[in-house]
């Protein structure tokens, strides 16, 4: 593996575990002894290119650790460029690690980060900070930006406003409003998104949100209601089309509200209706825009998201591709796993052209253990992009069934490198002793180093007596002229036998403190260091 890739993989892991658990001290010094070896091999710079983590011009796999959220808080910071110089100190790396996982301050440019590396003096870690221009664009995801929204501040907190209280739109507060429609007209089938465009051509109606939801409340007949529902969908939809995000999640809720405690069946049928006309990505957009900013708000924007059922969930997903932050991310994951509705539109989403979406809907079915999923997730191994067999293998190892695990072995055979190495990973969670053999038996026919280093790693944490006799096999002394086992491969099976706990392994560390070959000896002694530090400690 390339020094810089194997670099950008310690040092992702290593904000990640800043930013997640800030506490696992063992486990941050054990990356970072990992980072300061690698950085001896040469220059390393990092950037970002539509949301991909770039390690010396070159894309680095998203299914490594914390790969996203260090590309994430590059963004955030707006860095273009993070150079880190051949021989940085530990301290210098632990200094950036640490300012990165901090929390951006917005709208800084990244001074911020430039004061604080000034004024801890690190010498060797250097950043190029985005111009005006890139900052801008940083929100693109695939194509599409995820919207002003994103970061905007609400400062309006009220979902429905009291009586009394006006809100005024353009600064028109007549009480007049649009002449509707005749009542046959609104039962016409359109699509959802041709309605959006029909009533976001239309001028606002006159008249402020409140008073139409008066109006509203006090109407007596059906065409009244029509005609009140026809006002608040078209402030709705342009409102959506001029970002006032807040004015929409008003308006949807309002009407959700009022259908779930509507008793008269024919006003109940037309605020259904209304429902629909607004059940448009455009329209909910707004709304999950606003979940992670009006916190306060989240009941009633669930509310929202159960009553649009599956054109809640579809929007919810999008809300997550295209999140920018931590935090978000973890807010429209979690919503996503309260939907127990979302299941049937997230198998729907494995067969969708766009791979990202067939990558995230497999990583969120793998997450909920949904088990109905496995065959729809078995097919995605043979899907043509590797990024989504990768999703795949790992979401069929987190269900664990019988034919899940059937899959995940197949993977350890046919697959690319990425997803092999990727399968085995996922085998760890598995158990069983026909996966541990199926393990055992891909590392004797295994040409890539990366995915054969990979699978010593799983093997390790397996711990099984099967696992630790092939570990200790691959790194016991070479003794013969041909078929030697090549030494970085040894140096890794000694690493995967320092994770288990056994006797065995224990004794096969012991003798390879006095083997032949220096980085053999090195690691087995280190292991072992580590070993009495964990027993001193009380681990």
């Amino acid at each position: 593996m390339d020094y810089s890739l194997t670099f950008a993989r310690h040092f992702a892991r290593l904000v990640w575990l800043l930013l997640t658990d800030d506490s696992a001290f063992d486990a941050q010094i054990a990356t970072l002894r990992s980072l300061a070896e690698v950085s001896k091999d040469g220059v390393v710079v990092l950037a970002t290119h539509d949301w991909r983590l770039i390690v010396n011009g070159e894309p680095i796999p998203e299914r490594f650790t914390g790969a996203q959220d260090l590309t994430a808080q590059l963004i955030g910071h707006s860095i273009a460029e993070l150079r880190i110089e051949e021989n940085s100190s530990p301290a210098d790396l632990t200094c950036i690690a640490r300012i990165l996982a901090s929390q951006p301050v917005p709208g800084d440019g990244g001074r911020n980060i430039e004061t604080r590396l000034h004024a801890l003096e690190a010498h060797t870690i250097h950043v190029k900070l985005e111009t005006p221009e890139e900052a801008s664009r940083a929100s693109s995801v695939d194509g599409a930006i995820a919207g002003p929204m994103a970061g905007m501040m609400m400062t309006d907190t009220s979902l429905l406003m009291p009586a009394g209280h006006d809100r005024v739109l353009d600064g028109e507060t007549s009480d007049e409003t649009d002449d509707a429609p005749a009542e046959g007209d609104l039962v016409q089938e359109q699509s959802p998104e041709a309605m959006y465009q029909a009533f976001a051509n239309v001028s606002t109606p006159k008249g402020s949100m409140v008073k139409l939801f008066e109006q509203l409340d006090a109407a007596k007949t059906t065409t009244s209601v029509v005609r009140q529902l026809d006002g608040l969908t078209k402030l709705a939809t342009e409102s959506a089309q001029k970002e006032r995000v807040d004015v929409v999640a008003d308006v949807v809720y309002g009407i959700v509200q009022r259908e779930d405690a509507a008793t008269d069946r024919a006003i109940r049928r037309q605020l259904g209706m209304a429902i629909r006309r607004l059940s448009t990505q455009t329209v909910l957009k707004c709304v999950a825009g606003l979940l992670p900013r009006r916190k306060e708000n989240y009941e009633q924007y669930m509310a929202v998201f159960t009553r649009f059922e599956d054109a809640g969930v579809e929007a919810l997903v999008d809300a997550l591709i295209s999140a920018p932050s931590i935090a978000d991310r973890r807010m429209y994951f979690d919503s996503l796993l309260r939907l127990g509705t979302g299941v049937r539109t997230l198998i729907h989403m494995l067969g969708d052209p766009r791979w990202y979406v067939a990558r995230n809907a497999a990583e969120l079915l793998g997450e909920m253990r949904v088990t109905e999923a496995e065959v729809e997730l078995t097919r995605l191994l043979d899907h043509r992009d590797d990024r989504v067999r990768t999703a795949a293998a790992g979401a069929l190892a987190k269900l664990g069934t019988v034919a899940a695990a059937k899959g995940v072995r197949a993977t350890l055979r046919g697959a690319s490198a990425d997803v092999r190495e990727r399968a085995a990973e996922a085998v760890v969670g598995l158990g069983g002793s026909r996966s541990v053999n199926s393990l055992i038996r891909a590392v004797d026919r295994e040409e890539d180093d990366r995915v054969q280093m990979a699978m010593l790693t799983a093997l390790g944490q397996i711990g099984t007596p099967e696992a630790v006799e092939k570990l200790m096999a691959i790194a016991a002394t070479n003794k013969g002229i041909f078929r030697r086992t090549p030494t970085p491969l040894r140096v890794a099976a000694v690493h995967a036998l320092g994770e288990v706990k056994s006797a065995s392994a224990l004794a096969a560390l012991q003798g390879l403190v006095r083997d032949k070959e220096k980085e053999v000896r090195g690691a087995a002694s280190w292991v072992l260091m580590g070993k009495k530090r964990g027993k001193a400690a009380g681990k």
